[in-house]
């Protein structure tokens, strides 16, 4: 059994060792009063407890409380959710508020043939703090129907060409050659189009723009490394933090980048900006950036309309080998 639930390493974790074992959060605590648990999506663990949830056979929906997004807990027992809030060591708010719009989506997660690290840590994120979700390859694309058995699909940072070509032929046994290929790439343009939501981490979302013929620009595709460059570093954005996929972050907030896609609108573009650099002036946390001067007053995350449905960019690595926990809600969100 887990030892101790709060922390994000499973069974004894902390517990083995004496010094780490000292390492513990403030205690859980709920405030307010009413029949419903009101989960603040700053809170990692917020999202173990909305999935715990579902199991129990409660419902989730998403609203907001002085103007800040949170995720309204109801149909489950006071003591379950008193177990939740002490075990997840969870600050929480007990209310009568219903919330606006309920959330349970149907999550698919992109694995390609030619082996992905990042899809690797994607599934441990989602794995880790509980979520249910469905690994699916590129047949899946190409049989269709993705709207029937999903609300959202998420890529992990791959390479545009690995997403659409994979494995040349002859290089791999026959199952494992190609990408999605036109035919997928199609049924996914469907997906979108028709109401579902695709999710691109990092260099991934080059692939959609240009496969999807997305009215946004890379402005960073193509630079030279003397003009501009940044690896593995930290910069700060401006979130918008009204915006769901935003939810929990502060307005000012710190993302994880290592070859990352910076963007602007184009003509007929219908969305929003979820996060931009500043103006002018380095944005520079940690690491190294030459040339802020490129991505001044540009985005790093967009959630672009196509048809009726919506293609979410993040130019950033909100799960980078499990280590950057203050992004981690972007996903969950």
């Amino acid at each position: 059994s887990d030892v101790s639930p709060f922390d994000s390493v499973p069974a004894a974790g902390f517990d083995t060792n004496a010094n780490a074992s000292g390492i513990v959060p403030l205690p859980g605590r709920a405030t307010g009063s009413g029949s419903r648990l009101a989960l603040d999506p700053a809170q990692n663990n917020a999202f173990r407890a909305v999935n715990e949830a579902w199991r129990a056979g409660g419902t989730v929906r998403y609203g907001k409380q002085n103007g800040q997004g949170r995720y309204i807990v109801s149909g489950v027992s006071q003591t379950k959710m008193n177990e939740w809030v002490e075990q997840l060591a969870l600050q929480v708010a007990r209310t009568g508020e219903s919330g606006d719009v309920e959330v349970r989506s149907r999550v698919a997660l992109y694995q390609p043939w030619q082996a992905s690290i990042d899809a690797g840590w994607t599934q441990w994120l989602l794995e880790s703090y509980g979520f249910d979700f469905t690994n699916i390859r590129n047949a899946d694309f190409k049989t269709g129907e993705l709207l029937k058995r999903f609300d959202v699909i998420v890529m992990a940072s791959d390479r545009p060409g690995t997403i659409k070509d994979g494995h040349a032929e002859g290089s791999v046994p026959p199952r494992y050659t190609g990408g999605l290929g036109a035919t997928g790439i199609r049924n996914l343009d469907a997906f979108v189009q028709g109401g579902g939501t695709l999710v691109c981490l990092n260099q991934s979302s080059d692939f959609a723009i240009a496969e999807l013929n997305l009215p946004v620009k890379n402005v960073v595709k193509g630079l030279d490394r003397k003009v501009y460059f940044t690896g593995g570093s930290i910069l700060e954005v401006d979130t918008d933090s009204a915006h769901p996929v935003m939810a929990g972050m502060p307005d000012k907030s710190a993302i994880f980048v290592w070859r990352s896609p910076v963007f602007t609108a184009l003509e007929n573009f219908k969305g929003k900006a979820l996060a931009k650099y500043r103006n002018s002036g380095s944005p520079l946390r940690s690491g190294y950036l030459l040339g802020e001067k490129q991505i001044n007053g540009y985005a790093a995350a967009m959630d672009v309309q196509h048809g009726k449905g919506h293609v979410i960019l993040l130019g950033f690595r909100p799960q980078w080998r499990g280590q950057p926990f203050g992004t981690f809600r972007v996903v969950f969100n």
